[in-house]
């Protein structure tokens, strides 16, 4: 079966759009194309969607109706020349927007319909200005000069947009014959738009200076010092100055043509010296001072070095200024804080002081009390019993000093003691975990016994064995007798001995679990053997039979749920588990 080629899919939109213009008369068109702003709104320019659509706008030649329309004067077609506008920002977005395949699509595209849209761009500009200077300047008339002034902008603003996308076609922008009368007309919104675009079309390609017409250059040039010497408005000197510094700064020779050419225009800068763009005025002032580029280039890189010192030092003296404002703010910080702290010491030293002399007197007044207590009980006293009173007080205070003097000892040497006492725990702990740790390790070394020596060999059982290996030595005599074989065998055996001594561990250990799981599975086995019937099994007898091993407990435990789960199933699902079990049993005979 021949395979068929697929046609690609098409927009119906733009079948559809394309067909409703070849039906249209030439009035209508433009009001048709407005309709591709939904369809390029509804695909970025970048997706893939949208590079569809804007080839499939130039496969069915709407890109070039559009090109066409812009000729038209739209001060007869419905929605003016807003409608201009938009087809001109329709434009712009389809030439960023496409992307043809084939080498000769793309020339005839830049070679032909972009310097010819250009063009018609700048055809509908210079309607706009012409429609704008016919205007009579009234305040009724306003909202329409500045809705004019705004599509006059969008469509400046959509040649600028396809010269970024195209900066091949910038000198097709520069030598178009309309944008030099629209830089010298007198309406001052018109040069100002112009002269908006002019850095951006110098942005766009900086070769393009060099490659356009001596002419022209020169043409341009005039046009702009015209404007800084003979123009009173501000806002077009200061676009015009813009203008010159960057065509000067991307032509270098252009510094030497402005200082030999315009002699004179130094002197009539000075009349904008307070006009608010002051710093562009210096730099020309200084190129037109240096006298050639050369002079000029070596002035602008001193006053940039000048500069960045001048900066360097500012930043290097506001952040000392910095460090010394937090150095400063950080002293009187530290000041205030002793101060404060000076203060409080003294306030505590003062209420020590007076604490201190309270307790004083006090004591004195608790003593001559106490002085007084005891002269009227020796007043009351028999003189008989003056002595023995006398005895038995001076007893009550060597005890009170006695105690005293202990309880001050006893505190003073605490701290020892508790270090003392950590350190007898401490030491206690250390000797239970050694002892622990060399029980642990000699149990270990007990368990099982690594010697050469195979467990069950006797002394008579080592007689009968070197018999049997002296006649087996008889019987089948070495069949080697040269050294290397023997060296070769003796390095052989003492590899295999080698090899015997590394696995003895893990082979006896595995004998004694293996041991050690017989035995219990032969305990288990006579337990279950001994078990008594289920009707006849108590407590005592459950506690026996169970496990205290949590993954035990969990599969008997679902062991014992499907029991029960088949003991509640009918007959014919029983029949199919006991088939599903033969299946299984007999699937596991024929694997073994």
């Amino acid at each position: 079966m021949s395979a068929r080629l697929r046609s690609p899919v098409r927009d119906k939109r733009i079948i559809e759009l394309a067909a409703e213009i070849a039906e249209t008369k030439d009035r209508g068109v433009p009001a048709i194309l407005l309709n591709l702003r939904e369809i390029l709104a509804s695909a970025p320019k970048g997706s893939k969607d949208g590079i569809r659509i804007r080839n499939e706008c130039w496969e069915f030649n709407i890109l070039q109706v559009l090109v066409l329309v812009l000729k038209q004067d739209f001060s007869i077609v419905d929605g003016d020349w807003q409608t201009a506008a938009a087809l001109a920002a329709i434009l712009s977005q389809i030439c960023l927007g496409i992307d043809l395949g084939e080498e000769s699509q793309k020339s005839k595209f830049s070679e032909e319909y972009l310097p010819e849209a250009i063009n018609n761009l700048f055809l509908v500009t210079r309607r706009i200005q012409a429609r704008h200077g016919n205007i009579p300047d009234r305040p009724s008339l306003q909202k329409d000069r500045q809705r004019l002034m705004m599509c006059y902008k969008g469509v400046l603003e959509s040649v600028a947009q396809i010269t970024y996308g195209y900066p091949e076609i910038a000198s097709d922008v520069l030598e178009s014959p309309w944008l030099l009368q629209l830089l010298i007309s007198d309406d001052p919104s018109a040069v100002s738009g112009i002269m908006e675009l002019l850095p951006k079309i110098l942005r766009c390609n900086k070769n393009i200076i060099n490659d356009i017409d001596k002419k022209l250059k020169f043409s341009i040039m005039d046009e702009l010092v015209y404007k800084l010497s003979v123009n009173t408005d501000a806002s077009i000197a200061s676009s015009a100055t813009k203008c010159v510094l960057k065509i000067c700064d991307i032509h270098k020779p252009m510094i030497d043509v402005l200082c030999t050419r315009y002699k004179g225009l130094r002197p009539i800068l000075n009349k904008w010296e307070n006009a608010g763009f002051g710093r562009d005025l210096r730099e020309i002032t200084m190129m037109l001072q240096a006298g050639n580029a050369r002079q000029a280039e070596t002035d602008r890189f001193a006053r940039a070095a000048t500069i960045i010192q001048m900066i360097w030092r500012g930043f290097i003296t506001r952040k000392k200024l910095r460090k010394a404002d937090k150095a400063f703010s950080k002293f009187q910080n530290t000041y205030r804080r002793r101060q404060i702290v000076m203060e409080r010491r003294k306030e505590e030293a003062r209420e020590a002081l007076e604490l201190e002399r309270k307790l004083k007197l006090n004591r004195q007044k608790i003593m001559r009390e106490f002085k007084e207590r005891q002269f009227h009980t020796i007043e009351i006293l028999p003189a008989v019993h003056v002595e023995k009173y006398i005895q038995n007080e001076q007893i009550q205070a060597a005890i009170k000093i006695q105690k005293n003097w202990r309880g001050h000892h006893s505190r003073q040497t605490m701290d020892e003691k508790r270090v003392m006492v950590q350190r007898y725990k401490a030491a206690v702990i250390v000797q239970r975990g050694v002892r622990k740790w060399l029980e642990n390790v000699r149990k270990k070394k007990e368990r099982f016994q690594f010697t050469i020596k195979p467990p069950g060999l006797t002394e008579n059982r080592r007689v009968e064995l070197q018999q049997q290996i002296t006649q087996h030595r008889e019987e089948n005599p070495s069949q080697y007798t040269k050294r290397e074989d023997l060296q070769k065998i003796h390095k052989k055996a003492a590899d295999m001995l080698q090899r015997h001594y590394i696995t003895l561990k893990s082979t006896r250990e595995k004998n004694a679990q293996r041991e050690a799981l017989l035995a219990r599975l032969d305990t288990d086995s006579e337990l279950l053997s001994l078990a008594p019937p289920l009707k006849n099994a108590g407590e005592k007898d459950v506690e026996m039979y169970s496990s205290n091993l949590l993954p035990v407990a969990t599969k008997a435990r679902t062991d014992h749920i499907e029991t029960l789960r088949l003991l509640r199933q009918p007959w014919w699902k029983k029949l199919r588990d006991e088939l599903q079990d033969q299946e299984y049993e007999e699937e596991d005979y024929i694997l073994f």
